[in-house]
């Protein structure tokens, strides 16, 4: 109520400014919708031309994080992108006449011939007892291989290229692209749909209003895409290793579905843009008298307890990290307004 109370303080009535009926009021919002959804559907369309390269942005971080798991599988020595070589060579050299067994293992080098001949007798010795695997660990290699738990299955085979996650419905792939498309051609038309908009908004708005208005669209654009950098390259890395190490560490694989990954991962990066619009909901608010430094400065604490309870809400991991990377920006961006506060003050 007392941000309602002073908001309506705000304005006397723009001067000068024809005033226009309701009817043509919604006639032109109605317009400003239309125009605004067009700009949408050309995003989208663009955005579906390129579906192929959203997709390997969005299932990179999950690919580096299997491919860093099997890393730290691996003995001394042993470099994983020769045994995710060994590994298929292993697989198809049974397969092939001996003729072309030949042809096949001379593009090998002599590492990866030596790596993938351990897979075979690895695969046994994991079949049987401890006690009696030993007798098929006659290399150096082979009990190193056999004592570190280097992966032989799914995990960095299917994180580098096919497989990690499955489709099970037909027509999941295509509608995973529609999605994909609309979030993408979302962000691509927002600039545009904008400005529809405020052409709607702008003619109702006094000359102050209107500067703070743009500033306002400039800024809340770069700090939304600052959020989605952020969020993908330093929050999104760290939840996916804590849910495939919580599933490992469980004897759980971690076949996850398509879908249900890349939703999440959509949620996660669209969840930290909005937070980074805080800035953008609170200064205007400053500028205009609606807040004042003292009142924000008075307010700190409970500003940190919304900080924490919005992060225990919205974190998509229940560990104390993930939720204090979501709740420390959040908190960082409200102390950046106060000091934006005091300067408008001291101005």
């Amino acid at each position: 109520m007392f941000l309602l109370r002073q908001l309506m303080k705000l304005r006397p009535s723009p001067p000068g400014e024809a005033e226009m009926s309701l009817l043509d009021h919604l006639e032109e919002f109605r317009r400003t919708l239309i125009a605004m959804g067009l700009c949408l559907l050309v995003g989208m369309v663009l955005c579906f031309s390129f579906t192929d390269e959203v997709m390997a942005v969005l299932t990179r971080p999950v690919k580096e994080l299997a491919v860093r798991y099997e890393a730290t599988t691996l003995p001394g020595g042993v470099d994983a992108a020769d045994w995710r070589t060994a590994r298929r060579a292993a697989a198809v050299l049974p397969m092939l006449p001996e003729g072309e067994r030949a042809a096949f293992t001379a593009e090998l080098t002599p590492r990866q011939r030596e790596l993938a001949a351990a897979v075979p007798q690895l695969m046994a010795a994991r079949a049987l007892p401890a006690d009696k695997a030993q007798d098929l660990l006659t290399t150096p290699l082979l009990r190193s291989l056999y004592e570190s738990g280097a992966e032989l299955h799914a995990v960095a085979d299917t994180a580098n290229g096919g497989g990690l996650m499955g489709a099970f419905q037909p027509g999941e792939a295509f509608m995973l692209s529609l999605s994909l498309s609309f979030f993408c051609g979302l962000i691509v038309s927002f600039p545009l749909m904008m400005y529809f908009l405020l052409r709607f908004v702008v003619p109702g708005l006094l000359e102050h209003e209107r500067r703070l208005v743009y500033k306002c669209l400039f800024w809340g654009f770069l700090l939304f895409l600052a959020g989605c950098v952020f969020s993908y390259f330093l929050v999104l890395p760290r939840v996916l290793s804590f849910f495939f190490n919580y599933s490992r560490d469980m004897g759980i694989d971690n076949d996850w579905r398509i879908g249900y990954y890349l939703t999440f991962t959509a949620k996660l990066i669209l969840v930290f843009g909005v937070i980074f619009e805080l800035p953008v909901v609170v200064m205007p608010l400053i500028r205009l008298g609606v807040l004042s430094y003292d009142l924000m400065r008075r307010t700190r604490a409970y500003a940190l307890v919304g900080c924490l309870s919005l992060a225990l809400i919205l974190a998509p991991a229940p560990d104390p990290g993930t939720m204090l990377i979501m709740a420390l920006p959040m908190y960082l961006l409200y102390e950046l307004c106060i000091l934006f506060a005091r300067r408008c003050e001291t101005r």
